[in-house]
This record gives C-alpha cells, structure tokens and sequence, in this order.
C-alpha cells in the first residue's frame, strides 16, 4: 500500500501503475481481510484521506482512493482509526469528482455508518454529505452501470445516519424536509444489492420486485403432463394386443 500512495503524491501519477498496485491491494485485502487490521498502525489511512482532499488531482488517484476505502471499512479497527482524522469531507470530494464511483464509495458510507460512531455521523453533518446524498438520490445516474444499486446504497447509508443515538435526530430532521426521502425510504432496498464484488466494484442482479426498477413480465408454466401423440397412443395400443 506505502507504493500506491506514493504514486498517488506523485505530481504526474503513473496512471497504469496505479492501477496495477490498486488492484493488487484490493485484491489482497478482499482474499486476506484480516491484514486490513495492520493497515492503521502503519499510518497509511490519513495520507489516504489527504489525497482524496486534494484538489485538482488526476481522477485516476480518486477512484484509487474509494476502492481501497471501501475495503477499510470493512475492519471495525480501521474504521476507529478513520474516526480519528478527516475522512468524510475528503470522500464527498472524491465522490464529486468520479461520479462514476459513487455506487461503491455510497456502499463505504453505509459501512462507516452502520457502525455508529458519532464521529463520523458528525464529519457528515458538518459536510453536508446528507443533502449531497439527497442530490444524488434524486438525480440521473446514467453514467452507473447500475444506478438502483448505487441508490440503494445512498438509503441504506441515510438511514443507518439516523440511528446515531447522539446525532440520529438532527439526520431524521435535514431528511424529513426532502420529498424525494418520502418516495425512497419505505422501499425495500436489499432487492437492488447483490453480495458479489469484482476488485471493489459492485455489480447489481436482477430485480425481483418493483421499485425504483420494474421487472419484466412473467409467463405462466402448465402444471399438467404434456399431451399424447395420436400415433404414440395407436403404437402401444397395437403393442398391448
């Protein structure tokens, strides 16, 4: 990881080496989560959340910066660790400038979130990531593979916002004044999520069930046996005699 984020300071980064070592740490991280454990004693997560604050860097440094987040915050170790420097303004900058990302950087939300660090939900008040995720809910995502996941991730993050016993209310408060939460927070969000993940990026299955999605007609089956040839039924009558 020290080699990622050394090109990722670099003033002109070597896009395809970055690349190379960013899937090489994902992939790492996604066969072994256990080492992701080690990752804060080596002080590597706040010159992380440094290069997503950046401005003006190159976008292939973002993108680097969410796919090795989102593998983070799956270690509640790392993510103590997150809560001890500014990472969420950082994020919502990244996210701003990749929007083609914003599924799996939303998917790194709910996993920070979900944890209920009062911290983080406050980092996310102060950026005003609650109306930006409103935004975004919204929106158009045509530039998503899938946009139903990345706005499924978007709810599920809100509301895991709102269960901060500390902080929960002032999130209920900003969502309760948006009509576009009242069409979106009663659905059923899990249907649009699939568990599979290539490299960090999402992938969405088929839809089951209307939402924000509609599924294709269905066609009804015979349950009764298939029909008897003429000729097959004379054969065996003639068999028979």
């Amino acid at each position: 990881m020290d080699t990622t984020l050394t090109l990722m300071s670099k003033e002109k980064t070597d896009s395809d080496m970055l690349e190379l070592t960013t899937q090489a740490v994902v992939c790492l991280l996604q066969a072994q989560p256990n080492l992701a454990d080690q990752v804060p004693s080596l002080g590597h997560i706040p010159r992380l959340c440094r290069q997503m604050a950046m401005q003006n860097n190159q976008p292939s440094v973002y993108k680097t910066a969410i796919l090795i987040l989102h593998q983070l915050a799956a270690s509640e170790i790392c993510i103590s660790s997150i809560c001890q420097t500014e990472c969420i303004s950082p994020l919502k900058h990244a996210m701003q400038s990749r929007r083609d990302m914003i599924a799996i950087a939303c998917e790194t939300l709910n996993r920070l979130f979900s944890t209920n660090e009062d911290r983080l939900i406050k980092q996310a008040l102060d950026a005003e990531m609650v109306p930006y995720l409103l935004n975004i809910l919204e929106g158009r995502l045509d530039i998503i593979e899938n946009p139903a996941t990345a706005k499924a991730q978007i709810v599920k993050a809100l509301k895991a916002m709102t269960r901060s016993l500390l902080l929960g209310e002032k999130v209920n408060a900003i969502l309760e004044k948006s009509s576009v939460w009242a069409e979106y927070k009663d659905q059923r969000h899990d249907l649009f999520i699939s568990n599979a993940t290539n490299s960090g990026y999402l992938t969405a299955g088929t839809p089951v069930s209307a939402g924000y999605l509609t599924a294709g007609p269905s066609t009804t089956l015979s349950t009764g046996p298939p029909p008897v040839d003429k000729e097959d039924s004379l054969i065996n009558r003639n068999d028979s005699i």
